[in-house]
């Protein structure tokens, strides 16, 4: 990570936290063990990721893969657990409000544990206190969170489920840009000159967006808000699972299941539907007849600009 203000200072992290004054020729270790060295193989006691907060940048930031956030407002002189009040999750990242010095935010994946929940937390305080903006974010891990700096109420979040945006701190949050596949996005990189946001996947490239075509606002009410798909049941299954999709009104839907890797496996249905509740049954078969191996997928459905997506868990 560079210091915003001077790139010849740069931090680094390992369990410790190191920094160079003269980039990177030398390094100085300024921080204790962050991890609780834990021994378990799903995580490791590593720091997983660093920031330096622009308007203060005395302040550092760190969080690690065994749920620990700690806070430094001397540049490394002594560090303080700020883990109170978030969950015991994998931290992937924290990051600090390029405006309002006060502000922080963390995105945490609960992958390593089997738990999907989306898990985004600000803090107004330096993370002394936590509160949760994930709103109506599917259940996916968070994986990095851009603060535009022309609009702090404006994020973005790099998820397993692509990118999202919210345009008032989390209140509602949408899909963001056309293209993209439904896969994993591990990083998201704002280029403030151009507005162009860069998105980068795991194993489907890199993708861009002009934030000037990004529309004003979303729907948050009306027909299409209504639109609910059900959990897959069973689930797991192992032969098959069924989908339930209730329609506010008649329209063109769709019903497609994805790989993991955002590829599209089987399309349950493509067209109209009628108002009202509809099911559809998956055979463990992909488009072309052969059966699907064992694996997470994502059950996707989409109607008049609402999509909504639930996650299914295959086994033999």
């Amino acid at each position: 990570m560079f210091n915003p203000r001077t790139h010849n200072t740069l931090l680094a992290g390992s369990q410790f936290v190191y920094r160079s004054l003269n980039n990177g020729r030398n390094w100085t270790k300024i921080s204790p063990d962050l991890s609780s060295a834990p021994v378990s193989a799903i995580v490791y006691g590593c720091i997983t990721t660093l920031d330096v907060a622009k308007p203060d940048t005395n302040v550092y930031y760190a969080g690690t893969d065994d749920a620990r956030v700690w806070r430094t407002v001397n540049r490394g002189g002594a560090w303080t657990d700020v883990s109170a009040g978030l969950p015991k999750r994998w931290v992937t990242r924290v990051v600090a409000d390029p405006v309002n010095g006060q502000v922080v935010y963390v995105t945490l994946s609960g992958y390593a544990s089997d738990d999907l929940s989306s898990m985004i937390y600000r803090s107004t305080d330096r993370g002394t206190t936590w509160t949760n903006i994930s709103g109506n974010l599917p259940n996916v891990p968070a994986n990095d969170l851009v603060v535009d700096p022309t609009d702090t109420n404006r994020l973005y979040l790099a998820t397993d489920l692509g990118v999202w945006t919210t345009k008032n701190l989390g209140g509602t949050w949408y899909e963001v840009g056309d293209g993209l596949p439904l896969t994993s996005v591990a990083d998201l990189v704002l280029h403030a000159s151009t507005r162009q946001l860069f998105a980068f996947t795991h194993g489907r490239s890199a993708w861009s967006l002009a934030l000037s075509a990004l529309p004003v606002s979303t729907p948050e009410s009306g027909p299409a808000a209504a639109l609910q798909l059900s959990a897959p049941r069973p689930n797991p299954a192992r032969e098959g699972a069924r989908i339930a999709l209730e329609m506010p009104r008649a329209g063109a839907a769709q019903v497609v299941i994805y790989d993991v890797i955002g590829r599209r496996v089987s399309t349950l249905h493509e067209g109209a539907l009628g108002a009202g509740h509809h099911e559809f049954a998956w055979s463990r078969r992909d488009d072309r007849g052969a059966r699907a191996s064992a694996g997470v997928y994502f059950v996707r459905a989409t109607f008049g600009g609402a999509t909504r997506t639930r996650r299914l868990v295959v086994t033999d």
